[in-house]
């Protein structure tokens, strides 16, 4: 039985979940028609309701607001209300007011299948931004891919989304890591040492790195992957010292792995090896750690709260009178409004809500211009073209952007499996491609 849910509530407070477990005929029949094709599915939403004339449009985020991901989850939900909030009071979609439906995965990977499959079901939404992980967007892709349900992904990630209905906001290893690569060598040293977290994104993004060290000219002076859990770092901390690396490329995620950065800085490793890392301050662990344990560090991403635009300035007021003590804003909450913008532009070009028309609106790569610059969809991969800036914490704690890349283009490629075509070759694919690491 479904309940009608409120603008900007979480659906579903800790404790509560089996409320959401009842099996209906009406149900049941929805889960049979899963199986019939996405396409299919997205063709047939505007008999379904969500498109019926004045009606309120619906949509979805699903985010860890507890657990040990809620260092990302908390921020990136906020992002999601303020940018509905922000499209209502700018007179909403198509003149149509929008309710998002906040969902609190609570680090959970069970119940990114579970709140995917009760977003699927209910016919009035039709796009949701969220996930944090490869993990947890893996749990709940397939299930609203088969629902022709639009995700966007707002996180950085390791690549191999191969699906006509997802959209992957964040920069991919490529974007990130290439210009930090290039950076390290000619400025700190050929040497580089990897440390990566145990799971998906840690071994891609590595095997990223390997390439991509070859290409600059450096090499690999070792690499160690750690177990999410793990927040004793001895051992690793003695292998580097015994390697004597120029650099350490830190693939590294989680509350856990920030203790990282205080034992090596501990044992004085940062005032002779540099430091440069795609995944550092996601989470704004710069805040965390103090200022001498973070110093020097060297990141890249899209968007710092420092980039100098009207739009920028504009993202921060409002969010800030909103959420005053959120904290520092890093790219994931940037992502997360820029998705739900270039959904609306994607949804006013269509003038429906239909799957594939706003699908083939996104492809058509229509820029959006927010806080962090332009950002456009490239057609074949699903990912933005953006701008990335290369930045150094400071010894306030705060960023300082050493170098800008404009318009920097995504990886069409796959690490080690090829590459996709969402356009062309695999515009009916649904599928993720398991890189070959």
């Amino acid at each position: 039985m479904k309940r009608n849910l409120p603008e900007n509530t979480l659906s579903c407070p800790a404790g509560h979940e089996e409320s959401r477990t009842t099996i209906t005929r009406r149900n049941l029949l929805k889960l049979s028609l899963a199986g019939v094709g996405a396409a299919a599915l997205g063709r047939s939403f505007s008999a379904m309701g969500a498109d019926a004339p004045g009606a309120d449009l619906h949509v979805a985020s699903m985010f860890d607001l507890t657990g040990n991901l809620n260092i990302y989850g908390v921020q990136l939900m906020n992002a999601s209300k303020y940018a509905i909030d922000a499209i209502n009071k700018g007179g909403g979609v198509m003149g149509r007011k929008v309710v998002l439906h906040a969902y609190d995965t609570q680090s959970k990977i069970e119940l990114y299948s579970r709140y995917a499959q009760e977003i699927g079901a209910d016919d009035r939404i039709s796009a949701v931004v969220g996930c944090i992980t490869g993990a947890s967007r893996e749990a709940a892709r397939p299930v609203l891919s088969r629902y022709g349900k639009i995700l966007f992904f707002p996180m950085i990630d390791e690549g191999g989304e191969c699906d006509k209905f997802t959209f992957m906001q964040g920069s991919d290893c490529v974007q990130q890591e290439a210009p930090l690569i290039n950076w390290a060598v000619k400025n700190a040293g050929k040497t580089i040492y990897v440390v990566a977290a145990d799971y998906v994104y840690g071994h891609v993004a590595t095997a990223w790195t390997q390439s991509l060290v070859a290409k600059a000219g450096g090499t690999i002076a070792g690499i160690e992957y750690i177990p999410l859990e793990v927040s004793d770092f001895g051992s690793t901390i003695r292998k580097i010292q015994a390697a004597g690396p120029a650099v350490v490329m830190s693939n590294l995620v989680g509350n856990n792995h920030i203790a990282f950065y205080r034992q090596f800085a501990a044992a004085g490793l940062n005032k002779s090896i540099r430091i440069i890392s795609p995944t550092f301050g996601l989470g704004n662990e710069q805040t965390v750690l103090t200022p001498q344990e973070a110093s020097g560090i060297i990141v890249a991403y899209s968007y710092f709260e420092s980039l100098a635009t009207p739009e920028n300035k504009t993202f921060l007021d409002g969010f800030k009178t909103l959420y005053p003590n959120a904290g520092p804003i890093p790219d994931g909450p940037v992502q997360v409004w820029n998705g739900w913008n270039q959904w609306r532009l994607a949804v006013e070009q269509a003038k429906t809500t239909n799957t594939a028309q706003v699908v083939a609106a996104l492809e058509s790569g229509k820029a959006y211009v927010g806080p962090s610059g332009k950002v456009s969809t490239d057609g074949q991969s699903h990912r933005n073209v953006q701008d990335i800036h290369l930045a150094r914490v400071s010894s306030q704690g705060s960023y300082e952007i050493i170098e800008s890349l404009p318009q920097v283009a995504p990886s069409r490629e796959i690490v080690g499996a090829g590459t996709i075509d969402l356009i062309g070759k695999d515009k009916a694919a649904h599928k993720m491609v398991n890189p070959k690491v």
